[in-house]
Formats: structure tokens, C-alpha cells, sequence
């Protein structure tokens, strides 16, 4: 079966519009949510590092599927805009959160005009499978982020031997091949974060865990403390870059404090 992106996610986001969209699908609500909370909470450290408040921010979330970091930025106090490839979710977050501007495009053919302070893209471009695709929606996405502004993505960011699909929906890269955009683009790298140690993976014979989502959500709080899952291949990892660069009107870079 080909893979195309609008009508997969589309019938996905149609049949489990709830964290099991974006989520695991195969498992229950409760484990998605403490595979949801964690995010969360690297999320707020990798914030709180930054220094960056929402409050009064452009925000942009990129892939806003069932509207979980939406939410997250608007109880936050930013000025959101969302962007999906999938009608169901533009349509059913425009009616849920009137306040945010929602946008159904595909971010691999889309210019995006205005600039924000931050991107959020969780879980986003490891989706794009095709190459020439990926790197257009990164480069996008570098285009619309404001001088000194963030840029937070995740992937698992394998060895570039072991970067070979894992579905028809997947496809994991690199973190060189994230820099060979970013650093031209006058992005630095502060940050690879593990968001998860056992949640959100295939367990093997320890897969009954699943059932226990408290108990995974309770011992990954713990691993993530003790820095695990940094060099873990099959682990999702935050990426968090800042635009420190910005060209004058006469070409020459100029280096922005932080």
C-alpha cells in the first residue's frame, strides 16, 4: 500500500480523534495520556531552560492532529496558530479552540509567510517519508522562525546506517541530517532530550507493561532523571534549536544573544 500523508492521517484522526490519533492507536487512552504527560514535562523543562515564556507569544504547532500541545500553549497564554495536513483536524480544533487560527496545508508544499517565536513540531517530520519532502518541511519550518526565536522537533535521531523506515509512515533521520539544514540556516543546537525511556516503544516479551501505564509513566520519570535513553536509537528525542543568526540588509550575519 502507498503511503499518502493527507488520507492516512485524515482516516486515522477520523476514527480516534483522542490522543490514540497521534498516539498508539493499538493501546488504551490511559497509556497514550502518560505517554502525553511525559512529553509534557520535557516539554516544561526544556522551557524552563530557554527561558522562553509563552505568554504572549506567536506560537506555531506544526502537525496540531488532535490539538494536545494546542492546548498546552494556549492555557499557557501564547497566540496560536495550528497547522495539519488533515482536514478532520483543522475543522474540529477550529471549532474547539476559537481563539487559535488553524491551517490545513502540507507543510512540504507550503511557504510560510509570517514568522514565529516559537515552532513546535512533536512528532511531525519523521512522518514525511520521502527525502526531497522532509527537507523542503524543514526548511519551511527554519523560514518561519523569528531571529532568536525556538525551534522544538522530535525523532529518534539514529546512527546514519540504522536510519531505514520503520512503517510505511516513518521514517527516522539523523540528527547530522537535521544540523546540515539548521547551521546554514542560523540555528543552534541546545539541546537533544529523551522523552521517553519505556513508554512509547515496542517492549518485546515485557509488552504486558502496557497495561500498567502508571507504573511505565512512574519508572520513565525516573530513568529520564538518571539521563537515560540519550544514546538509545529507538527513543524519541526533543530537539531544541534557536535562530541566533539573521542576515543585514547587506548580507553579513549578525549573532543575536540569547
Amino acid at each position: 500500500m502507498n503511503y499518502e500523508p493527507r488520507e492516512f492521517w485524515d482516516q486515522r484522526l477520523s476514527e480516534q480523534f483522542d490522543l490514540r490519533g497521534t498516539g498508539q492507536p493499538g493501546l488504551s487512552v490511559a497509556y497514550n495520556r502518560a505517554c502525553y504527560t511525559l512529553r509534557r514535562e520535557v516539554l516544561d523543562r526544556a522551557l524552563a531552560v530557554e527561558r522562553f515564556e509563552p505568554a504572549r507569544r506567536k506560537v506555531l504547532d506544526v502537525g496540531c492532529g488532535t490539538g494536545f500541545f494546542t492546548a498546552y500553549y494556549l492555557a499557557r497564554g501564547a497566540e496560536l496558530t495550528g497547522i495539519d495536513i488533515a482536514p478532520t483536524s483543522v475543522e474540529r480544533l477550529r471549532k474547539r479552540h476559537p481563539q487559535a487560527r488553524f491551517l490545513l496545508a502540507d507543510l512540504s508544499q507550503t511557504t510560510l509567510a509570517e514568522r514565529f517565536d516559537l515552532v513546535n513540531a512533536f512528532d511531525v517530520l519523521y512522518h514525511i517519508t520521502d527525502e526531497a519532502s522532509w527537507r523542503r518541511a524543514v526548511t519551511a519550518l527554519t523560514s518561519a522562525v523569528e531571529p532568536g526565536g525556538l525551534l522544538l522537533l522530535t525523532d529518534t535521531f539514529p546512527a546514519a546506517e540504522r536510519a531505514t523506515p520503520e512503517a510505511e509512515h516513518n521514517r527516522m533521520r539523523p540528527l547530522e541530517s537535521y544540523r546540515t539544514l539548521l547551521e546554514p540556516a542560523g540555528f543552534e543546537v541546545r539541546a537533544v532530550l529523551p522523552t521517553h525511556v519505556l513508554l512509547n516503544r515496542d517492549l518485546g516479551p515485557w509488552r504486558f507493561l502496557n497495561r500498567l501505564p502508571a507504573l511505565l509513566l512512574t519508572l520513565d520519570r525516573l530513568l529520564l532523571g538518571l539521563g537515560m535513553g540519550r544514546s538509545d536509537p529507538a527513543v524519541s528525542k526533543l530537539l531544541v534549536a534557536r535562530r541566533v543568526m539573521e542576515e543585514d540588509l547587506d548580507g553579513t550575519k549578525l549573532r543575536l544573544r540569547d
